[in-house]
């Protein structure tokens, strides 16, 4: 492929991915909404909110993971020239039982909340929170299906143009749950937990409601669509949860260690969870793009899209990596003043510049992979990639070697690495078969 075509396919992409960066965001913006209004109501609200959201965060990601095929599954019937108007009300059927499922696990959590070893202070609140909220989850999976499912058709502005609409919601009805208005007293730390259970079935409502004015909508239990949603959708859950605990247990080695790493820790993942929005969003388009050339069995399509994907991705990759390496001390600065801190975190930031690359790469090559309907291998890949090299690495630095966080963050670099080696190997594999089977 000439440079000129592959780089006017990176502004394809770019174009389209937008509005789904944008939306990414205004996901992660959900979260801090709350930690900013519970800041103003007590520290022991930012506390129940923090920990609650910590024990739910991996449970979203479970059901949002299986739901990630929705769109490069759509995106293929479509290429294929077909339709399929019950497609959706199938991913809607497997969203409600896992649903019933995870909700149960959260609704039920006084049953091994003392296994967290919480502060008893916030342990009630914490425990309140997880109920209320564990019944969002079925809107929450109806929202992210129809969304991806609407993604697959090109309609991606109003989908996440509710998400930041409901962000402003979000922060208002915390306001008034928490804190109460005229003669209604609120609910106090419990009322963010309400104002995330209406913000989530308003979402879920109003893309509905969108979804039947833009597509057809039809309700039939389909087996064969639930087993296929199901036999791509398991491991791309897997491999997220992998990724996601990986952090978390990353984050919890780093608890044990000093105040300043702790304090350093915390600020380094929330930066980087937002710049990670972007090749994020870049991997959920180029999975149904990738998708439909599947679907038209376009083997020089699917390298197409895939080649200006990874070609935008390292250049917004190389931009993010120049920030955290050339300008770290002015990124810990925006987050906080506290000098030691900021001394610390910069040289996290350090080896999150180093990665910054194969990670964003690792992160597209997956989301070509969901087109291509290939989850199983990377999820191996991914279990091997952050539990069998990244954390022995870094547990090793950190305590034999002594580099505390330092030496957890060059294990993530290491791991993301291999990841990304892995997938690349494995695409240029999957190609050769691809043009075998079309040629054959």
């Amino acid at each position: 492929m000439s440079i000129q075509r592959n780089i006017k396919t990176a502004k394809e992409i770019l174009i389209f991915s937008l509005p789904i960066i944008a939306g990414q965001i205004g996901q992660m913006l959900f979260g801090i909404g709350d930690v900013l209004v519970a800041g103003r109501y007590s520290s022991l609200a930012v506390a129940s909110i923090g920990v609650a959201a910590m024990i739910f965060a991996p449970v979203l990601m479970i059901g949002i993971g299986l739901l990630l095929c929705t769109g490069p599954l759509a995106s293929q019937i479509k290429g294929q020239g077909k339709k399929d108007p019950s497609f959706l009300f199938n991913a809607y059927y497997v969203s409600f039982f896992l649903a019933l499922i995870l909700s149960s696990l959260l609704y039920f959590c006084d049953f091994y909340i003392k296994y967290f070893n919480l502060n008893p202070e916030i342990v009630p609140h914490v425990i309140s929170f997880l109920k209320i909220t564990s019944v969002s989850l079925f809107p929450a999976f109806v929202f992210q299906a129809t969304k991806d499912y609407l993604q697959a058709y090109g309609k991606v502005m109003i989908p996440n143009g509710i998400i930041l609409f409901y962000n402003v919601i979000n922060v208002l009805l915390n306001i008034v749950f928490m804190f109460g208005l005229k003669n209604f007293k609120g609910f106090g730390i419990e009322g963010s937990a309400i104002a995330t259970l209406i913000c989530r079935f308003l979402m879920a409502i109003t893309v509905f409601i969108y979804m039947r004015s833009v597509t057809e909508f039809k309700m039939h239990q389909n087996i064969e669509t639930i087993k296929k949603i199901l036999r791509l959708g398991i491991p791309i859950s897997f491999t997220i949860l992998c990724e996601v605990l990986i952090f978390a247990v990353v984050t919890v080695l780093v608890g044990g260690m000093s105040l300043v790493a702790s304090a350093s820790q915390s600020l380094v993942m929330n930066i980087t969870s937002l710049t990670f929005m972007v090749p994020l969003a870049l991997g959920s388009a180029i999975s149904v793009l990738v998708g439909e050339q599947m679907g038209k069995k376009s083997v020089e399509g699917i390298v197409r899209y895939s080649m200006g994907g990874m070609t935008l991705t390292i250049f917004l990759q190389i931009v993010f990596a120049l920030m955290y390496l050339t300008i770290p001390h002015l990124v810990m600065g925006l987050a906080t003043k506290d000098y030691p801190v900021i001394v610390y975190g910069s040289g996290l930031l350090f080896w999150v510049g180093i990665f910054q690359i194969p990670d964003g790469l690792q992160v597209v090559l997956s989301g070509v992979m969901r087109g291509l309907n290939e989850t199983r291998v990377p999820m191996l890949m991914g279990i091997v990639s952050y539990w069998v090299i990244g954390l022995p690495i870094g547990t090793y630095l950190a305590y034999t070697r002594m580099m505390e966080a330092r030496g957890l963050w060059i294990g993530l670099a290491i791991g993301l690495t291999c990841m990304c080696i892995f997938l690349l190997f494995f695409y240029q594999n999957r190609i050769k078969k691809l043009r075998q089977t079309i040629q054959n």
